[in-house]
């Protein structure tokens, strides 16, 4: 035991952190350490060159629209005191953030963050040890020898919607709100970047007359193989246009894996076995969206308390994110432009498809 100086300096220690949180440079360290990542992976200019800047190059060599430009730019950060609200079909609730194509912001809320931070606490105190349970598990089925807790500094955080999805970080015991704080920042900017990056695709899209184009492309369709592709291309983006709920499922399933990359956390089987917790909890859930579907629930107090019966697109984002982190494990990083490729073209339907073979 240490002495009694050292226990107060440790108490006074965590006291002080206790009130000296600094919510605004977390925010801004995890929203640079997002935009480094992006950079690093050349992802953003990846997008462009090939869903963009070759789709006009083409389009404007056989005379189909005039000569057009990209104009993606990095989004600035804005952090709100306040809560964020989204409205959905039905509901509105609280976000962490949201990305504003009109400003080129990433908002972010403190708010949000701060009752994050209260309710993971909670979280942690009565499920840590289950957790480390089930992932040990888990360990055991895939041949480890050791025990999750061999791993140091890393916990779990959990993200919920209709499922808890689980995630490692790095956890500083002396100040464990930094480091959730951070996690969620660093999640929630993922997220907006997606959709930075996607919104800005959208954009464009929509200054186009895609139908007319498409139009003009199967009058020369049989003169050029490039112009497959194209025609191929802009009908994928152009359902992307008509469904609403896509932007949330690309984005959700593209925060996981680059989550993972941002802090290296895909290079061992101890740091990604969550991912594997993940994808099981995902087979249960559309499993049992499938049973109310067919008219098989027979809790009728279930109904209150669980499942949704619509499929969120945001619980089929993370599940599908999961999968790619399981696919690819440590070679997630060499894989990154089919991943992006893959996550571009991601729909509802794929998305069920592909979760229910890999389960």
């Amino acid at each position: 035991m240490g002495s009694k100086k050292e226990y107060v300096n440790d108490v006074a220690y965590n006291v002080r952190n206790e009130f000296s949180l600094n919510l605004d440079k977390i925010i801004e360290r995890s929203y640079e350490k997002a935009f480094e990542i992006l950079k690093k992976l050349g992802i953003i200019e990846y997008i462009e060159d090939k869903y963009i800047k070759n789709v006009f190059e083409i389009l404007h060599k056989h005379g189909i629209i005039e000569s057009m430009h990209t104009n993606y730019k990095k989004p600035k950060l804005e952090i709100l005191e306040d809560n964020i609200s989204k409205n959905e079909p039905s509901v509105t609730r609280k976000v962490a953030g949201e990305y504003s194509l009109s400003e080129n912001k990433i908002k972010i809320s403190k708010k949000f963050i701060e009752s994050y931070i209260d309710d993971q606490l909670k979280f942690l105190d009565h499920h840590e040890e289950k957790i480390k349970r089930s992932l040990d598990n888990l360990l055991k089925y895939f041949g480890y020898k050791g025990s999750i807790s061999d791993i140091k500094d890393i916990g779990y955080l959990y993200v919920a919607h209709n499922l808890v999805f689980l995630y490692p970080s790095y956890i500083n015991e002396k100040n464990k709100k930094e480091s959730i704080a951070e996690a969620i920042a660093l999640l929630t900017t993922l997220h907006e970047g997606w959709h930075s990056s996607d919104n800005n695709i959208l954009n464009i899209l929509n200054k186009l007359d895609i139908n007319n184009i498409l139009m003009n492309i199967d009058s020369i369709i049989k003169n050029d193989s490039t112009i497959k592709y194209i025609y191929d291309l802009l009908n994928i983006l152009d359902n992307i246009l008509d469904n609403p709920d896509n932007p949330e499922l690309r984005a959700s399933a593209f925060e996981v894996p680059m989550y993972y990359l941002v802090n290296g956390f895909y290079k061992d089987v101890r740091e990604y076995i969550a991912a594997y917790h993940n994808i099981l909890k995902c087979g249960e859930y559309i499993e049992e969206i499938n049973k109310r579907k067919n008219g098989n629930n027979n809790n009728k107090q279930d109904d209150k308390n669980n499942f949704n019966y619509d499929l969120s697109p945001y619980d089929l984002g993370y599940c599908y994110g999961n999968i790619i982190v399981a696919k690819y494990k440590s070679s997630l990083d060499k894989n990154i432009h089919k991943i992006i490729d893959d996550i571009i073209h991601l729909d509802k339907e794929r998305a069920i498809e592909v979760i229910k073979h890999y389960i």
